[in-house]
């Protein structure tokens, strides 16, 4: 008798039920360790790019930078941020037919943009603007009742800007 093809000393395959755990645990913890990526990038530290302009002498275009989202109450001069703001663009309407952009038809609208600047002036702080002076506000307004609302005169690359407390994302660091 042949010893090789004896059906008794072939293996069968049978599911083995600690294989199906450890990939369980492989799985699980592969979805938890990418949701807790996903929020630490979402609310607590972002990454940018510096747009066009750069932020000079700091920040060239293109440079990336980290934004720290917690940190958001106390600012002090010469800090950069990252902050938010509406701006004005040109839309092209697309058809509510066929889905495809209506040539030479622009419409004008809003649109959140991500700004980058440096904090020259804080709250209570006097400001020139030709021969006025004026003092920027260590609260929005009486109606509002935010105890943090402020204002800080902000350096871009186009220019100086008033950004509200609420529209600031965070503060910037540069990492390359």
């Amino acid at each position: 008798k042949d010893e090789w093809h004896d059906d008794q000393s072939q293996p069968t395959l049978q599911p083995d039920e600690d294989g199906l755990k450890i990939a369980f645990k492989f799985l699980l913890s592969l979805v938890l360790a990418l949701l807790l990526a996903w929020g630490i990038r979402t609310y607590v530290f972002t990454v940018y790019s510096v747009p066009e302009g750069g932020l000079p002498p700091q920040l060239k275009e293109g440079n990336r930078v980290i934004v720290n989202r917690i940190d958001c109450d106390i600012f002090s001069r010469g800090e950069t941020i990252v902050f938010t703001d509406s701006v004005e663009c040109l839309i092209t309407p697309k058809s509510k037919y066929t889905g495809r952009e209506k040539e030479g038809s622009y419409v004008r609208g809003w649109m959140e943009a991500n700004f980058i600047g440096v904090i020259e002036q804080m709250p209570g702080d006097t400001i020139r603007m030709g021969r006025e002076r004026y003092v920027i506000p260590t609260i929005c307004c009486k109606r509002c009742g935010c105890k943090d609302c402020r204002f800080y005169l902000v350096r871009t690359a186009k220019g100086k800007t008033i950004v509200h407390k609420h529209q600031i994302i965070g503060k910037a660091y540069k990492l390359f």
